[in-house]
């Protein structure tokens, strides 16, 4: 290659590299997320060998947690099974045999040049290298969000971040004193812009990097330094890419940069004051590189008997499953139910729908996304919110306003932030100066009556019945409310048999001190609860003008048909009906209620099964407790997802793990309903699978570390285990694990679709994210035939699970 030619290919590698972090949401909006999202288009055991030699994690479990399942869990039929399905060439004895000895670090892991630095010539104050690149960037780009005032660079995106940084790192006497060296000379005299710093150290490096491979991995391990970070700027990046806005320079390449810069400046000093160790350094670093793709190919061999066993536990669940399919009798379909209630497709709905329908033979449950199909920005009555409620996957194209005016302290809260506000602990200290007794009594309420708290924007919204719905700042017609609402009921599946009560349920959780109580909440909401959209769709469909309209496109609602907006406490298992009519359904709702908390209780090991009264004080009182770290389990434990008829699965209990969507194909001749279906929350489901999985298989990467040491940076974006370190990104210890066990079992997404297998395949040719997923293992798919015959799509055909 000529000189321009490799300096236009190193700077494409610190594109890809820049490129290759899933993003990270901030606090106040938090969705899960798939962290290896960017590697989709890898197969999963080449993806995870490789980030193995970089990072040094496997995203396996060990084998002393197989272990404990072998014999219970696992049978060896299942592990026959794996074993044939992998192709591999051990043996079921081999493979108990090699169970029994513990794990071994055969994984070499790559090195940067900090951590050889800290091998071989470690800082005379006692501090790391490694450690103190972390710490310096870290704690700058937090008050770089934090203050972005303060810098006045002329850059933009990851520019502006590059030059500020620049700008600090210069006159930062900080890290002679930590280190023991001054370095300022050597970061003054870095390149101005990020593409010269790319051409310098693509001059400086090219020769110990060997080639492309040797150069991605090194750009790679020194990015995955601040993954946490680089996963903040990839976000700043998604938003943009939303909103269709071209960056030049994206956010992430911004802290690529800073870090290859330090990575620079540490070779200069080496080899002006230590040659020696330069070369020493160079060499190992050259080694690693000229090396690295045997390493992958290596490390993918080491982890095929825990790729074995990982697939045998997956089994175990999907197993028990299929026979329960196969052997299903389907209940008769109603042909107008007495009561219709659609819930988010949350796995915390389960165990809700069947409580509700043990009420009555009269009841429907159904599962929809739980947006319910309305891509809105939900913005209050003066314009200073505004909040997305709909997948992090998705823009919003329509903003539903508030038609009343807020009081004005909701207003001043909304301006602070709520996360700042009276409401937070965060804030306590100081607001018990500010506010003095009117925060005292706030204190006392929480403490000692245990009132609990609750977003003060999700408290306005309460006496909001009027909605206004734009777009593009225009106002919608009824005619176009029309549209939306037949379309959102045909996809439901109702639209030709709406009974004459229609809930329409929402979901949220109720904590108390809890910064990360939005990930707790609907994450197809863009993490707040969905009370506007269940109250915004409820207000359209039973607007007189609206329905109207509806005939023209191929939906009548009946004269007798009312919507009601509902909200499923997701913490306490109370099924909140808003304006609720004296009505016998009403003691439907509210038993089911009952029932759902009483099956539940088993999940903090209450031995004793309770009556009604002492669930539901057991779950307010976890609800409202300040001081407690674990008020619910969320969505942990999920592992399937349905796309059939809630005929078939009726009479099933998937125990809280599986999600719930309701499809008829013979509604759908040109399967226009699944293809939504399966390029929107079935890539949300794969999100909130493995962000689960990868906060057990990898919680020192992907998971944020222990709640108590939490320090929420920059107001909402994330937050810090202890002072320092890393942005920590992912699910807390005490949300996965309850001090004794794991309450999340790391298992891949299973999809089970009840449609024709044409018609599926169809789908993934013209979506390759959806295909990505499924032919590289990140999820399985199965589809149900008209017999109840259960297919995997395996290795690109459908084979019958015999």
């Amino acid at each position: 290659m000529t000189e321009q030619s490799t300096e236009l290919a190193w700077s494409g590698i610190a594109r890809q590299v820049a490129a290759s972090i899933a993003p990270a949401w901030p606090l106040d909006q938090s969705v899960a997320v798939n962290p290896w999202w960017q590697q989709r288009h890898e197969n999963i055991a080449q993806a995870f060998a490789k980030q193995a030699v970089i990072c040094g994690i496997t995203g396996l479990m060990n084998k002393s947690y197989y272990r404990q399942l072998w014999g219970k869990q696992i049978t060896p039929e299942h592990l026959s099974k794996a074993l044939a399905e992998l192709h591999c060439s051990l043996t079921p004895a081999q493979m108990e045999e090699d169970l029994q000895h513990n794990d071994s670090s055969l994984i070499t892991r790559w090195e940067t040049l900090a951590m050889l630095m800290d091998e071989i010539i470690p800082s005379d104050q006692g501090h790391s290298w490694a450690q103190e690149i972390v710490q310096q960037v870290s704690q700058f780009i937090a008050l770089y969000h934090q203050y972005p005032e303060r810098f006045d660079s002329t850059g933009k995106n990851g520019e502006h971040l590059y030059q500020s940084w620049l700008e600090v790192v210069a006159r930062d006497k900080g890290i002679k004193t930590l280190l023991g060296v001054d370095l300022l000379a050597y970061f003054r005299a870095l390149p101005k812009t990020i593409n010269e710093l790319l051409e310098e150290v693509g001059n400086r490096w090219q020769n110990t990097w060997e080639d492309s491979a040797g150069a991605e991995a090194f750009m790679l391990a020194s990015l995955h330094q601040l993954s946490g970070w680089a996963g903040w700027q990839s976000w700043l990046d998604w938003q943009a890419g939303l909103e269709n806005q071209h960056i030049d320079v994206p956010h992430t390449l911004g802290l690529s940069a800073i870090l290859l810069a330090w990575d620079t400046v540490l070779m200069q000093w080496l080899r002006q004051h230590h040659e020696k160790t330069a070369t020493e350094i160079r060499q190992a670093i050259h080694h690693q590189a000229s090396h690295v793709e045997a390493s992958y190919h290596l490390a993918q061999q080491q982890l095929t008997p825990l790729w074995v066993w990982q697939r045998a536990l997956e089994l175990s669940v999907q197993r028990p499953w299929i026979a329960q399919i196969k052997a299903a009798k389907p209940v008769r379909e109603l042909e107008r139910p007495e009561l219709q209630a659609i819930f988010c497709i949350d796995v915390r709905s389960e165990p809700m729908r069947r409580a509700l329908e043990n009420q009555n033979d009269g009841i429907e449950t159904l599962g929809f996304a739980g947006f319910f199909g309305i891509p809105i920005r939900y913005q209050t009555w003066d314009g200073s919110l505004s909040r997305p409620q709909l997948p992090g996957l998705l823009a919003p194209n329509l903003v539903a306003r508030q038609t009343h005016k807020q009081p004005e302290r909701i207003l001043r809260l909304t301006k602070l932030g709520w996360q700042n506000s009276l409401e937070k602990p965060s804030s306590n200290l100081g607001m018990v100066e500010a506010g003095g007794l009117l925060k005292l009594i706030s204190l006392f309420k929480r403490v000692v009556l245990q009132h609990g708290t609750e977003n003060p924007v999700n408290r306005d919204v309460r006496n909001n019945e009027e909605w206004e719905l734009e777009r593009n700042q225009q106002p919608l017609t009824a005619t176009e409310k029309a549209e939306l609402g037949a379309g959102i009921l045909k996809a439901m599946g109702i639209s030709k048999r709406l009974a004459k009560v229609v809930l329409l349920s929402g979901h949220g959780s109720q904590t108390c001190n809890n910064h990360t109580s939005s990930s707790l909440d609907c994450g197809a909401c863009g993490g707040q609860t969905g009370e506007v959209n269940v109250k915004v769709l409820a207000w359209l469909l039973n607007d007189s003008a609206v329905r109207a309209e509806m005939p023209a496109f191929g939906v009548t609602i009946p004269d007798d048909t009312h919507f009601y907006a509902a909200m499923h406490n997701t913490t306490t298992d109370d099924l909140n009906v808003f304006d609720a009519p004296d009505a016998p359904w009403c003691f439907w709702v509210s038993e089911a209620g009952n029932q759902a908390r009483i099956t539940r209780a088993a999940q903090f090991a209450i031995t004793d099964v309770p009556d009604a009264d002492a669930a539901s004080r057991f779950f307010k009182q976890r609800a409202t407790n300040w001081a407690q770290m674990r008020p619910e389990w969320g969505l942990c434990n999920n592992a399937g997802v349905f796309i059939a008829p809630r005929s078939l699965t009726r009479n099933l209990n998937f125990a809280g793990r599986a999600f719930l969507h309701e499809y008829h194909a013979s509604e759908d001749p040109e399967f226009t309903q699944l293809e939504k279906i399966m390029t929107a929350p079935l890539l949300v489901m794969n999100w909130i699978n493995l962000q689960y999985y990868a906060s057990v298989t990898a919680p020192e990467k992907y998971g944020s570390g222990n709640k108590l040491l939490h320090n929420v940076v920059g107001g909402h974006i994330g937050v810090f285990e202890g002072n320092g370190g890393d942005l920590r990104i992912g699910l807390s210890n005490q949300s996965i694990h309850d001090g004794k066990q794991y309450r999340h079992q790391p298992v891949r997404l299973s999809a089970f679709i009840q449609a024709p297998q044409a018609a599926i395949e169809a789908i993934m040719l013209r979506h390759q994210d959806v295909a990505d997923l499924v032919n590289n293992g990140w999820l399985f798919l199965y589809q149900l035939d008209e017999h109840q015959q259960v297919w995997q799509y395996h290795q690109h055909q459908w084979v019958e699970v015999k």
